[in-house]
C-alpha cells in the first residue's frame, strides 16, 4: 500500500527485537527504501543473529508472523474493497540524522495536511481542500503558526493561504519538519503514523474508510463517521465516504484541535 505500512512495520519490528536482541529481515515488501536507513534493528542479513518477519499482509511464512491490520479484499459489485480486523500500530520513531533534523528551522507550529493519495483508496480521503484552508484560517486568526509540507508528484492541492506551505520531495527533510510540531491535523495515512511516532498530538480524519478500532494512537482524536457502513475499506469512489467526509464538518475538527491545544 504505502510508507505509512512501512512505519508500521517497523514499530512491529523494533517490538520484536526489543524481546529477543535479534536483528530483523523484512520480507514481503517493496524494497529497502530510505525508511530503513540507520535502523539498528533492520538488517538484510539471514543468519543465527537475526529472524525474518513479514514487512506486509500475507499468508507466506516467516520466523516472526504479524497479523496486520487487513483479513482480506472483498470483490463487490463497485470494486474491491478490504475487510478490516482491529490492530493497534506500535509508535514508531524515524530514525533521522542529525543532518536531517538540522534542515528544520520552524519551531512551535501546527502542521495541516490537505493532501491525500488517491492511487489506492480512490478520492475517499478527500475531506475537501477549502475546509482545510478554513480551519488554517480560524487557528491563524487564533494566532498558532500553521506549516503545510506540499509533496510533489501526484498531489495537486494549491497553497494554503495564511500558512507558510513548505515545498519538499524529499522524505526525510519532511519528516524532520513533521517531527517538530505542537500539533497536527490530517487524514488517516502516513502523516498520522509519523505524527504518532513522535507522540505529537493530533487530530486524525477517519472518515468511513477505517475507524479507531483498526487504527488509532492513544493522544490522537479519531474522527470518523458513525454508520453501519463504516469502516468500509472502498478503493472504489464511495458514496458512503462522500458521506463521511460531508459530515466531518471544519466546526468539530477545530473544536478537536482546541481540546489538544
Amino acid at each position: 500500500m504505502g510508507l505509512g505500512d512501512d512505519i508500521i512495520f517497523l514499530g512491529k519490528a523494533e517490538e520484536v527485537y526489543k524481546e529477543t536482541g535479534k536483528k530483523i529481515v523484512p520480507l514481503y515488501h517493496a524494497g529497502w527504501n530510505t525508511l530503513y536507513d540507520n535502523v539498528e534493528f533492520i538488517t538484510k542479513v539471514k543468519d543465527e543473529n537475526s529472524l525474518t518477519m513479514n514487512a506486509r499482509d500475507t499468508d507466506e511464512p516467516s520466523d516472526i508472523h504479524v497479523d496486520y491490520y487487513t483479513k482480506g479484499r472483498e470483490q463487490t459489485i463497485l470494486g474491491e474493497r478490504m475487510i478490516w480486523r482491529p490492530f493497534k500500530p506500535s509508535k514508531y520513531k524515524v530514525r533521522l540524522t542529525k543532518e536531517e533534523l538540522d534542515t528544520n528551522t520552524f519551531t512551535d507550529f501546527i502542521l495541516i495536511n490537505p493532501d491525500y493519495k488517491s492511487t489506492f483508496f480512490s478520492r475517499n480521503k478527500d475531506w475537501g481542500f477549502r475546509k482545510y484552508q478554513e480551519l488554517t484560517n480560524r487557528l491563524t486568526e487564533d494566532g498558532y503558526r500553521v506549516v503545510r509540507i506540499k509533496p510533489g508528484g501526484q498531489y495537486v492541492e494549491p497553497d494554503l493561504e495564511n500558512a507558510i506551505n513548505v515545498y519538499s520531495d524529499d522524505l526525510k527533510k519532511s519528516i524532520a519538519i513533521m517531527s517538530r510540531a505542537k500539533l497536527g491535523i490530517t487524514y488517516h495515512g502516513f502523516v498520522t503514523h509519523i505524527l504518532g511516532g513522535y507522540n505529537i498530538p493530533a487530530v486524525d480524519i477517519q472518515g468511513g474508510i477505517t475507524d479507531s478500532n483498526i487504527m488509532s494512537y492513544d493522544n490522537h482524536i479519531i474522527i470518523g463517521y458513525e454508520h453501519p457502513r463504516t469502516p468500509c475499506g472502498a478503493t472504489y469512489s464511495c458514496t458512503h465516504c462522500d458521506e463521511a467526509n460531508e459530515y466531518i464538518t471544519v466546526d468539530m475538527v477545530y473544536e478537536a484541535c482546541k481540546k489538544l491545544l
